[in-house]
């Protein structure tokens, strides 16, 4: 199911790639194909770092905001809290630990957990505005110059 899965994510790369790369080459002159694939490398280059650093800067930011709040609701006076530490110290007591140890690892336990759902709260949230931010750029691509298959190829001019 995993590889069908990552097959499904990654059957559109090409077809994103091979049009970007296609279009970047339209209305050159045929000689000057050498200095525009150096400048599309460096603009994917660029691209892609300043990509991987925005989504790392809202994935920390989105794990902090998500534990801040889930936090909120672990207090020594909440029902919840105190039924899920009970039953956690209950787990670890009855494999043997100490009942001193045991809350302790059921507190350690549960702020893992906590950890863990606001991790997973912060990539849904990282997906969904990269799935935002590419649902926007989708009427960029009706603002491309229309380009004729069936024209020749430009040539470059001749130097003197």
């Amino acid at each position: 199911m995993v590889r069908l899965g990552a097959f499904f994510q990654m059957a559109g790369i090409p077809f994103l790639f091979l049009t970007i790369t296609s279009y970047s080459y339209v209305g050159l002159p045929w000689g000057k194909s050498g200095q525009a694939s150096a400048l599309i490398n460096v603009a994917r280059n660029l691209g892609g770092s300043i990509g991987i650093s925005a989504v790392q800067t809202l994935l920390a930011r989105r794990e902090q905001f998500h534990q801040s709040r889930l936090a909120e609701n672990f207090s020594p006076s909440s029902i919840s809290y105190a039924h899920t530490l009970k039953v956690a110290s209950a787990y670890f007591t009855q494999h043997g630990t100490s009942a001193v140890e045991a809350q302790r690892q059921a507190i350690a336990s549960i702020g893992q957990t906590l950890i863990n759902q606001a991790t997973l709260l912060a990539y849904i949230d990282v997906f969904a505005a990269l799935a935002l931010f590419a649902l926007a750029l989708v009427p960029t691509s009706f603002l491309l110059q229309r380009v004729d298959l069936k024209a020749p190829p430009r040539r470059a001019a001749p130097s003197h």
